[in-house]
């Protein structure tokens, strides 16, 4: 994950400091305040190399990396806001009001940073907000309408150690929902299968109707870790595997299960992983849809499919198949929003939310969970309640 963003690791480490010393420290002529000025950004850029290279994904590695970025975030970010609106103070030093707005725009700007780091680590991670949101579509048989999912997403369980009391607050929270069916869209831990070991008997007491099903998502491959070999590797996923369904969840890789009521029925799927690379690909949509029939009442069987990564739909679901509904995650929201304004949605298609595609629908939940850094800010952790309403054609 780091060396997806080195180049911009150095550019804000090393960048504002060289102009803060060249416009505002420099001219001081104080040798030892020059120093004390670049030296937490030197520690800060060893540290960056460091992990970089080293980038190992062991529990404490991602321990080390939490701190490392939060400390990027409230003091490099900070400082790098800081020089943007000092620097360009200095070019207009002939308008002298002006000049003072820029410096008070930069140390405000720098104090919101700070307060949204401190916000976001300490509250933020452990908000969790209960999402309602209504799908509907005509292929709906009738004995479903106002059917209810609960959609759990990424919880990243190695990020909470062995401390119980945010999943027993998740628990509490989907139980008293009373719905039809839980789907958990991947990425159950971070690295290892061992991570749910303290949240067994918890995670056991989640319930619906129809039960919970769950997916696999990139994490769940424990691909990040550096095993001894790859037996270990393939132990592991086992392991994973078989204590979901120990926790009697019903874990589709590449299957599906009918749903019935009375002469009604609509199919829930599941793929592996399916995501663009680096993330595995191992999804296979035909295998998922063997033995679905085609049509019911002389509509196009309902198919709800359960699928991590949301670039899927776009990619296979919507030109490979007729599935009506698809549920992701995987985005985690990009964790950060402020006055609507998230940078996420710059950079892919589906970040959050319900999407469209005629009578299609692909809804992206940004989860409960974060991987590396244990922030969120305006994307909180979230429980999605959807209720499924049958419309004319």
């Amino acid at each position: 994950m780091l060396l997806r963003i080195f180049i911009l690791l150095l550019v804000l480490i090393i960048l504002p400091p060289i102009f803060m010393d060249r416009f505002l420290i420099k001219p001081l002529n104080k040798p030892r305040l020059r120093l004390l000025f670049f030296l937490p950004n030197i520690v800060m850029l060893i540290a960056a190399i460091l992990l970089t290279a080293f980038e190992t994904y062991t529990p404490r590695n991602a321990i080390i990396t939490n701190l490392f970025l939060t400390i990027f975030l409230g003091y490099v970010v900070t400082l790098a806001l800081l020089t943007f609106f000092f620097v360009i103070a200095h070019f207009v030093h002939h308008h002298l009001l002006l000049r003072r707005v820029l410096y008070a725009l930069g140390i405000l700007v720098a104090l919101i940073n700070i307060y949204i780091i401190i916000t976001g680590i300490t509250y933020g991670k452990y908000h969790v907000v209960v999402r309602h949101v209504v799908i509907y579509s005509p292929d709906l048989p009738d004995r479903f309408n106002g059917y209810r999912i609960v959609q759990l997403s990424d919880l990243h369980l190695g990020t909470y150690g062995s401390n119980p009391h945010f999943i027993q607050r998740v628990v509490r929270l989907v139980n008293q929902q009373h719905p039809d069916l839980i789907a958990f869209t991947g990425d159950l831990v971070n690295y290892n299968a061992s991570e749910l070991n303290p949240f067994m008997p918890f995670l056991s007491s989640i319930h619906a109707k129809n039960g919970v099903f769950s997916i696999f998502g990139n994490h769940d491959y424990m691909t990040y870790y550096k095993w001894a070999t790859p037996n270990d590797q393939r132990a592991n996923i086992r392991l994973l595997a078989q204590n979901e369904r120990r926790m009697g969840w019903h874990l589709l890789l590449n299957q599906n299960q009918i749903l019935r009521r009375d002469s009604d029925s609509i199919a829930i799927l599941g793929v592996e992983n399916d995501g663009l690379p680096p993330f595995p690909q191992h999804g296979n949509l035909k295998k998922a849809l063997h033995g679905i029939p085609h049509s019911l009442h002389g509509k196009p069987f309902f198919k709800i499919l359960l699928s991590h990564d949301p670039s899927h739909w776009r990619r296979k679901v919507l030109p490979d198949t007729d599935i009506q509904l698809m549920l992701a995650g995987h985005t985690h929201g990009g964790q950060f929003r402020i006055f609507h304004f998230a940078p996420l949605p710059l950079l892919t298609a589906e970040s959050s939310g319900l999407y469209h595609q005629g009578q299609r629908k692909l809804y992206v939940s940004t989860g409960l969970g974060e991987a590396l850094l244990t922030f969120r800010y305006g994307v909180w952790p979230e429980i999605d309640i959807i209720t499924l309403h049958k419309t004319a054609s």
